[in-house]
């Protein structure tokens, strides 16, 4: 049965930090059924200046605010309005963000049902790749006099949930609307209150079983939303399900950003052996490829348990496979796809020419009778995918992260694609050092690869002065 009292609710603040920034307006509209019963607005004296770039945006300006009432002045007229209603916005996490952590500053905690339009257009148009508000102004031509002022986007956020109500047969919309408004499952040995003292920032948590055994490490760059989405309505995994039943206390502990959130992530799970953690515990099960070269001149490789590899020698490995048959396997397809020489690669036992040479696939470096210069070559091609890339800088480097949330800035000091430590400041100047020593290990140099190629991480990314290093080689 859908639900029938609704409060469609926009805000426009100062900025996107809820714990920093205020709200400079607020629109409400209520409905009952499909009717509009109430509306409300009103400017808010965010008790700051209004940033520039958001007068841009909204057209509201620090005069304009001035003589508007505070948030602490109008807060009984908004409860009145979303009282016993559902409350709904777009990218419903910001606006209701934004007034329970206003709601808190007044000492008073702020609860409702609610979902978000975002989510719903993705589940009703999953077509399209684009829902942000005005991609559903354009897409249904709906029409807003004042396009990010609060009453005005309110009133399309209700435009759009009554046109696709209309638009869809009654069990599609319905299905798509239990989904968005769908609350976490509470496991039976979790308290409620473990979960609304989740942090949304980003960083690691950990979920333990009654007997203090490590259940499973994850990580997420807002912890709580992650954690929450463990437990959904509806739990179809298997290994959701037995995380729910064991679970009976979380720890979290905060990062300043994605990328230490993922580097805690992959050493604490190396360290604890989480019993769910299956895929990164495999670092002991891996073999490697490791580039050698024949009496002949031939490249060729080796199939070698992973251990430590010398930082220096890094490029000469091909790649990491579960499984010798997998190696082979690959090896095999390679051979195929650019002519190589299954009896140079191991994967042929013969005392005269491969049988590749005899069906015309290899060009016959293995009786010599292809240049190794043009062999190596296509070699050197085939392997491009997955061998280790050479580290791209002159020595170390710190990589910034901050979190607007906390005025926290942690850096990460990175060699050789090995993580060697943290360094985090918070607003007060208080530091914490977590040093490291030079280890390579294969999920950390995918996390680097993955973040140094990125353009929108270059400004991350500092050449640190040889006194930045100290912390390091203690």
């Amino acid at each position: 049965m859908l639900p029938t009292k609704l409060a469609f609710v926009d805000l426009e603040t100062t900025g996107g930090r809820s714990t920093y920034d205020r709200i400079i307006e607020i629109g409400i509209v209520q409905v009952d059924g499909d009717e509009i019963i109430d509306t409300y607005s009103t400017l808010l004296n965010p008790g700051s200046h209004v940033p520039l770039e958001i007068v841009k945006i909204t057209g509201i300006t620090t005069a304009d605010v001035e003589n508007a009432p505070t948030f602490r002045e109008v807060a009984p007229d908004i409860i009145a309005r979303l009282k016993d209603s559902v409350f709904v916005a777009h990218n419903v996490r910001f606006d209701y963000g934004f007034l329970k952590t206003e709601f808190a500053r007044l000492g008073y905690t702020f609860s409702s049902k609610h979902f978000c339009t975002v989510r719903l257009s993705r589940h009703l148009y999953p077509a399209h790749t684009r829902h942000n508000l005005d991609s559903i102004i354009e897409r249904l031509n709906l029409s807003c006099e004042n396009r990010h002022r609060a009453l005005d986007d309110a009133k399309v956020i209700f435009s759009f949930y009554q046109q696709a109500k209309q638009k869809f047969p009654e069990p599609v919309f319905s299905k798509a609307l239990k989904t968005v408004l769908k609350k976490p499952y509470l496991p039976i040995k979790l308290s409620e209150e473990i979960l609304d003292a989740l942090p949304e920032t980003a960083g690691v948590y950990i979920f333990y079983a009654g007997n203090g055994a490590p259940l499973y490490i994850g990580k997420s760059i807002n912890i709580k939303d992650r954690v929450l989405s463990h437990f959904a309505g509806d739990i179809h995994s298997p290994l959701e399900m037995k995380i729910a039943q064991q679970v009976e206390s979380i720890e979290t502990i905060s990062t300043a950003g994605e990328l230490g959130a993922l580097f805690l992530e992959s050493q604490l799970v190396k360290s604890m052996l989480p019993l769910y953690n299956k895929m990164l515990r495999r670092k002991q099960e891996l073999l490697s490829l490791k580039q050698t070269e024949n009496g002949d001149g031939y490249l060729t490789v080796e199939i070698l348990p992973l251990v430590e590899p010398p930082l220096s020698d890094l490029s000469s490995f091909l790649g990491f496979f579960r499984s010798r048959k997998q190696a082979k396997n690959y090896l095999s397809t390679l051979c195929k796809e650019h002519g190589l020489c299954e009896k140079l690669l191991g994967l042929e036992k013969s005392t005269t020419e491969c049988l590749g040479y005899r069906l015309e696939r290899c060009s016959g470096a293995c009786v010599g009778k292809e240049k190794s210069l043009n062999y190596n070559l296509r070699f050197m091609e085939a392997f491009g995918k997955t061998k280790l890339k050479r580290w791209p800088f002159p020595g170390p480097i710190l990589i910034e992260e901050k979190d607007d949330s906390s005025d926290k800035n942690e850096f990460s000091l990175v060699d050789q694609w090995c993580f060697l430590g943290s360094v985090s400041k918070d607003s007060l100047g208080s530091v914490n050092e977590k040093p490291l020593d030079y280890s390579f290990d294969l999920d950390t140099y995918k996390i680097l690869v993955r973040f140094l190629m990125s353009p929108k991480n270059e400004h991350k990314i500092h050449i640190p002065k040889p006194d930045q290093l100290q912390f390091s080689q203690r």
